[in-house]
C-alpha cells in the first residue's frame, strides 16, 4: 500500500532532528560576527555581576556563584520559554536559538589562525590567538606549548558547546539544549581555574562537569568506531576530569603526540601528568587534530540523518 503524503506521519523526534540537521548545515558555513551574537552581551552582564557580588569569603563567594549563576540561568531560560510560547511558527525560533548555542566553525577558525602564525613563526601572533580558546596563561609559552594548548582546546570544547549540545537536544528538546549551554558558558566565564573564580565558579563548573560526561564517553565511542579501539584510552594517567582525561589521551595515541604536562594559571604553575607517547607535537599535528574534529563531526550527522530515517519508518509502520 502507498504512503500517500498527506498520509506521512512525522513524530516530534523527526521534526526535531529535521530542525536539527538544518541548523548544522547552516552553522558549518555561517557564523555571526561576535560583536553581535548575543553571548557577547550575556558574558559581559556574567562577569559584571560576577565583579560586583564575588567578594568576602570562600563559603560567601560559593554562595553568591550559585545566586548568580541561578539568576543568569533564569533571564535566559524565561526570555526562551517567553519567545517560544509566543512564537506562531515555533520550530524556526528553536532552530535560531539552536544556531546561538552551539559553536564550533569559530574553535576551528581560530584553531587554523594559530597553526599559520606558527607557520610564519609569529610566536607572539599565535599566543594572542590561543588567548581566545584557552584560558590558561599563553604570555611564556614555547611554540610546543601552544600546539600542546591548542589541540587540548580543539578536542575539549566542542565536547562542551556543540556534541553535547546536539545529544540533549535530539533527545530532551531545546530547553533542556540552552539550559546545557548557559551553564557551560557560565562556567567557562567563571572558570574556577581562575583564582578570582575558585569558589564563585565551582559549582556550575562542577554542573558542566556532570552534564558533559555522557558526550564525552559518546566521543570516545564514537572514536573508536572511526580511527580504531587500539588508541582509545578509558582509563588515563590522573586527571581532574576522569572523562575528558581519557579524551585527551585518545587524541594523543591517535596523533602519536605527547599532551598533558604542567600549566599556569593567573602565575600559578600546576602539574599535570603528561599524556600519550613522548613524542613532542608540531604545528603540522593542529591540523591532524583538526581532521579529527571534523570527522567526529560527519559522523554525528550521518547519525542524525540515519535516526531521522528510522524515527520516519517507524511512525509510520
Amino acid at each position: 500500500m502507498e504512503l500517500l503524503p498527506e498520509q506521512l506521519v512525522v513524530s516530534t523526534l523527526s521534526l526535531r532532528l529535521v530542525i536539527l540537521l538544518m541548523v548544522l548545515l547552516v552553522e558549518r558555513h555561517f557564523r555571526l560576527n561576535d560583536a553581535y551574537h548575543p553571548a557577547t552581551l550575556f558574558r559581559y552582564i556574567s562577569l559584571q555581576l560576577a565583579l560586583k557580588v564575588n567578594k568576602r569569603g570562600a563559603k560567601q563567594q560559593a554562595i553568591s556563584g550559585m545566586l548568580s549563576g541561578i539568576i543568569m540561568l533564569s533571564l535566559v531560560m524565561g526570555l526562551t520559554v517567553t519567545i517560544l510560547f509566543v512564537a506562531i511558527t515555533q520550530w524556526f525560533f528553536e532552530g535560531i536559538f539552536l544556531l546561538l548555542a552551539l559553536k564550533l566553525r569559530p574553535y576551528l577558525i581560530a584553531a587554523d589562525k594559530v597553526k599559520l602564525s606558527l607557520v610564519k613563526q609569529q610566536k607572539h601572533l599565535a599566543r594572542e590567538q590561543l588567548a581566545t580558546l584557552c584560558v590558561r596563561d599563553t604570555d611564556s609559552l614555547s611554540t610546543m606549548g601552544i600546539v600542546k594548548a591548542t589541540i587540548e582546546s580543539l578536542i575539549q570544547r566542542p565536547t562542551q558547546s556543540y556534541f553535547n549540545i546536539i545529544f540533549y537536544y535530539a533527545l530532551l528538546g531545546i530547553h533542556i539544549a540552552i539550559a546545557v549551554a548557559v551553564i557551560n558558558a557560565l562556567a567557562a566565564y567563571w572558570n574556577p581555574k581562575k583564582q578570582s573564580f575558585r569558589h564563585f565558579g565551582r559549582l556550575f563548573s562542577d554542573l558542566a562537569k556532570a552534564i558533559n560526561t555522557p558526550m564525552q564517553y559518546i566521543m570516545l565511542l564514537l572514536c573508536g568506531v572511526l580511527f580504531g579501539f587500539k588508541p582509545l584510552t578509558l582509563k588515563p594517567k590522573q586527571w581532574h576530569n576522569k572523562t575528558l582525561g581519557a579524551l585527551l589521551t585518545t587524541a594523543s595515541n591517535l596523533l602519536n603526540r605527547e599532551l598533558g604536562g604542567a600549566v599556569m594559571y593567573d602565575k600559578l604553575k600546576i602539574r599535570r601528568p603528561k599524556l600519550g607517547p613522548s613524542h613532542p607535537p608540531e604545528h603540522a599535528d593542529i591540523g591532524h587534530s583538526m581532521t579529527i574534529v571534523k570527522k567526529l563531526q560527519q559522523a554525528v550527522l550521518a547519525i542524525l540523518l540515519f535516526s531521522l530515517a528510522a524515527s520516519i519508518i517507524l511512525s509510520n509502520l
